[in-house]
């Protein structure tokens, strides 16, 4: 299954947004999308960024990058239930670490044991 993977550091764009809420509905992580949707726009305006995995035009898989300078904490990774078990998540921690490294990011903390087990797959911890 080919993602791309997308990097936003706010919400303006009503269609993602309205996709996101939907998939964190389906996250323990949070009460519901609402919730999740609003302290994801909190963490944006304080050194957030949010990186979807898209698949046809769907926002499939999200996932929060926190922190400054050279180190980022991964939290908050959500996969669609119906895409879960094919490699999304995998796939996603490791663009998401590209696209940080070129930014000059060297160190990354795992929100979670399932970021864990990606970050350790990809011998980034």
């Amino acid at each position: 299954m080919p993602i791309t993977v997308h990097a936003y550091t706010s919400l303006e764009n009503e269609e993602v947004r309205s996709q996101l809420e939907r998939l964190y509905d389906t996250s323990p992580e949070f009460s519901d999308g609402t919730d999740a949707i609003e302290q994801l726009e909190q963490n944006l305006a304080q050194y957030t960024s949010l990186y979807t995995a898209e698949f046809n035009t769907k926002v499939i898989g999200a996932i929060w990058s926190s922190g400054q300078g050279e180190s980022r904490l991964l939290q908050n990774i959500v996969v669609h239930p119906a895409n879960r078990g094919r490699g999304v998540a995998d796939r996603l921690v490791s663009e998401v670490c590209r696209m940080e490294e070129e930014k000059g990011v060297k160190h990354f903390e795992p929100g979670c044991g399932a970021i864990h087990r990606c970050l350790a797959h990809l011998e980034k911890i």
